[in-house]
């Protein structure tokens, strides 16, 4: 059972004169938004680091994979640049929350992507509650996938797949972080495990797809309030959001399957 600190959830935590709430997620725009191609960015990254330390997303036209990792936001592009993004950049979807690791423990022995799925929800209080999950180690393998930067006239996202770079990386140090989102909020997030991964070096990651995790720390906080801004675009204001098959899309695009 992972080891717990003695303040409840949802009590904020005082760090000099900046508030750092407990079991708050803030989520600038939707998955279904994505689906439909909503790729501009609205959302600063100087304002989503007002709302949390740690999380995860893409970039303007989706030209990047986006982790914030212990308070700094960095930007992983297809074309294999990497470094901390400039505040001024803007975010199309991206989800950021206080970190505090609130549950925290050790694997100890080697364990893949579905293991590793399989080892947090085996000490899920609740599936029908939102999860941060940190994940520090070192990796027999990583596999990742970047996305291109898109052009208008923009194409789906199950179609803007097919031109994913996928990146496998071996014997290294780095750091999974992401979320676990409730099925029932399927849509506004992607019901189940969305994770990236970023080296101990900050130049290699990206949407993690699949690894072996030879030894690491697992952290969890649990989420129960979720902070939604929805764009003030007209791309989204005319989007058909919801068509179709939602959850199957999404799996598709979580997993680099292209369409049919």
């Amino acid at each position: 059972m992972p080891a717990s600190d003695s303040n409840p959830p949802g009590t904020p935590e005082q760090h000099g004169a900046r508030t750092r709430p407990r079991g708050r997620i803030f989520q600038a725009s939707t998955m279904t938004a994505m689906l439909e191609g909503v790729y501009e960015g609205t959302t600063t990254i100087a304002e989503l680091r007002q709302h949390g330390d740690f999380g995860i997303g893409t970039f303007d036209r989706l030209d990047g994979e986006m982790i914030v990792l212990d308070g700094r936001c960095y930007r992983l592009r297809a074309d294999g640049t990497a470094g901390e993004a400039d505040p001024a950049m803007r975010t199309p979807l991206a989800a950021v929350t206080y970190f505090h690791g609130e549950h925290d423990w050790r694997t100890k022995e080697p364990v893949d992507a579905a293991g590793l799925r399989t080892l947090i929800d085996d000490w899920l209080p609740s599936p029908n509650l939102f999860y941060a999950v940190r994940v520090d180690g070192h990796f027999d393998h990583m596999i990742t996938r970047m996305l291109p930067e898109q052009h208008r006239p923009f194409p789906r996202l199950i179609d803007a797949v097919a031109g994913q770079v996928i990146s496998t990386h071996t014997d290294l140090d780095g750091t999974i972080v992401g979320f676990r989102s409730p099925t029932h909020m399927l849509g506004v997030a992607a019901a189940g495990y969305h994770l990236h991964f970023l080296s101990r070096c900050r130049t290699r990651g990206g949407h993690a797809y699949d690894f072996v995790l030879r030894s690491g720390r697992v952290r969890v906080d649990v989420g129960y309030e979720l902070v939604l801004r929805m764009p003030r675009t007209r791309d989204f204001s005319r989007a058909q959001l919801g068509r179709g098959d939602v959850a199957g899309e999404i799996e598709a695009v979580l997993q680099g399957r292209r369409r049919p």
